[in-house]
């Protein structure tokens, strides 16, 4: 169930940070990326909140909220950015979405 969030965050993030090590500046393609990662999160949040009886907290809206709209903030500052550091910040912003899915699982289902 992790690995809906976790491995097209990933390969996003080995996307972007190849992008930026051949000099390319964001393009569609990391914009699909981009979307498809976030409805992975998605997913991974309907089959999380659905599949178990965890505990309401503000610390889990915190990270579903942040995992939500991380991809969004960071294509946005990529495409501020119309360099190989565009696609640098699509890279890194997508290397924290993994993380960011394994605290929502932590703080959901552990505590």
């Amino acid at each position: 169930m992790l690995l809906i969030a976790i491995i097209p965050a990933l390969l996003l993030a080995a996307w972007g940070l190849l992008a930026a090590a051949l000099n390319r500046a964001p393009d569609r393609a990391q914009l699909i990326g981009t979307v498809l990662a976030t409805l992975g999160v998605l997913v991974y949040l309907v089959v999380l909140v659905s599949g178990t009886d965890g505990g309401s907290s503000a610390t889990f809206v915190g990270y579903t909220l942040t995992a939500l709209l991380l991809p969004a903030g960071a294509w946005v500052l990529a495409r501020l950015e119309p360099t190989r550091y565009g696609s640098l910040i699509v890279g890194v912003g997508a290397l924290i979405m993994p993380v960011l899915a394994l605290r929502m699982w932590q703080v959901w289902v552990v505590s």
